[in-house]
């Protein structure tokens, strides 16, 4: 018998029971903390910018000096020097005078605005100015950026390369990071082959450690094994409780439904793992298995490929945002594009369904794959996926539908 969860369910019951990991830490170098998990709140120490500075090529100006200036009545400034890139401004700016500074220059004294080149003339040594600024306009203040004390990034948030930006500009060279994630993947099957020339008949070659691993790597994952196993119980027994002992979670693929030889849930029972979800209420992909042993994740996937991956599709993120305790993540992205034939659903379950993108007439076209769950070509031609509710009989052709990119 199936435990079916739904989806929402099942991502609830993966934040519920696995967001409690005994996550290691290390420092690391900044440079190579790209994807990273962050391991505490980091706090600067200093300011950014740490000195008023023009964001313009221009003219550092009082503005009440310039504030009536037009085109038909500009002001006048004498220009009294510039400011060279990298140095100090030791230059005083008063109301009848103006001193040049470039983007990213040091802001006179005196200065509280800063005029764009464009919008003056210089006639010898007099600026006439064309326009009016306001008061801090085109200047960025110190600390205006960053300021001391603030959070630049915060215990559980993954680490971005516009976090890094912002980490290099407070002088930040070493991180504390959780280590990666690592998982053992292992692939069931009597049929299941590794690396042979030629298949006898019945045979198979693997596929699944080699989508299921990857995707994985893509996710910043480690694997620490890939193992093909035959339906022997115990040696797929021991090969699960091997990757309990030496990863963070065992990901497994076929041997998750209820056949004679789908033996993931009675090896299960039999080490006293405890079964949180068997069947998910989605299409494809029903005969997934979910389980917790020694608060480790197992994660049995169904065995025909692209069942498998649209499966692991679905729910990797989650998995890593509940291990990491990650909230506040952004809905995933989409693009709409003109469905060109039917898609019906009648099974109750949440369809994932494959489509090919083609672009005519200034609009994306969205080909439904009417792949089979064992098939390999169209998971690799697909584009994407839309969702079809459970609840919907499914699109019309010329519908306008959302679709999402496989891996996002």
């Amino acid at each position: 018998m199936f435990l079916v969860k739904s989806i929402d369910e099942t991502i609830r019951l993966l934040k519920d029971n696995f967001n409690n990991y005994d996550l290691q830490t290390k420092m690391i170098e900044l440079d190579n903390a790209l994807n990273y998990v962050c391991a505490e709140d980091v706090i600067s120490n200093e300011e950014v910018p740490h000195f008023n500075r023009s964001i313009v090529d221009g003219y550092a100006v009082d503005f009440n000096s310039v504030k009536l200036a037009t085109s038909s009545t500009p002001s006048i400034l004498r220009l009294k020097g510039q400011v060279l890139m990298g140095r100090n401004a030791t230059d005083l700016v008063t109301k009848s005078t103006t001193i040049y500074v470039p983007t990213g220059g040091h802001l006179p004294s005196g200065a509280n605005a800063a005029v764009m080149i464009e919008n003056t003339e210089l006639l010898g040594d007099e600026v006439i100015i064309n326009k009016s600024v306001s008061i801090n306009e085109n200047v960025l203040l110190k600390g205006s950026d960053i300021s001391k004390d603030s959070v630049i990034i915060a215990k559980n948030k993954v680490i971005t390369p516009l976090v890094i930006g912002a980490l290099k500009s407070i002088g930040i060279r070493k991180i504390k990071v959780f280590e990666k994630l690592t998982a053992l993947v292992i692939s069931t099957g009597d049929e299941i082959v590794k690396n042979k020339v030629s298949l006898s008949i019945g045979e198979i070659r693997d596929i699944n450690t080699y989508t299921v691993s990857n995707h994985l790597k893509n996710k910043n994952m480690t694997i620490s094994e890939s193992l093909i196993i035959n339906d022997d119980f115990e040696e797929y027994k021991n090969a699960v409780l091997r990757g309990f002992e030496t990863s963070d979670i065992v990901f497994t693929s076929g041997g998750s439904s209820v056949g004679d030889k789908d033996y993931t849930l009675a090896i299960l029972k039999d080490i006293g793992a405890e079964i949180l979800v068997h069947g998910i209420n989605i299409k494809p992909g029903k005969p997934t298995i979910i389980a917790k042993y020694n608060n480790k994740l197992f994660f049995g996937l169904p065995g025909q490929p692209t069942s498998a991956f649209i499966v692991l599709n679905v729910f990797a993120n989650e998995i890593i945002n509940a291990i990491y305790n990650i909230e506040d993540v952004l809905p995933i992205p989409y693009f709409e594009a003109r469905l060109d034939s039917n898609i019906h659903s009648s099974t109750g379950r949440r369809m994932y369904q494959l489509v090919k993108i083609s672009y005519f007439n200034n609009e994306y076209i969205a080909t439904p794959l009417f792949a089979k769950s064992g098939m390999i070509n169209s998971l690799k031609e697909a584009s994407g996926y839309i969702i079809v509710d459970e609840f919907s009989e499914g699109y019309l052709s010329d519908s306008i539908v959302k679709v999402y990119r496989l891996g996002d």
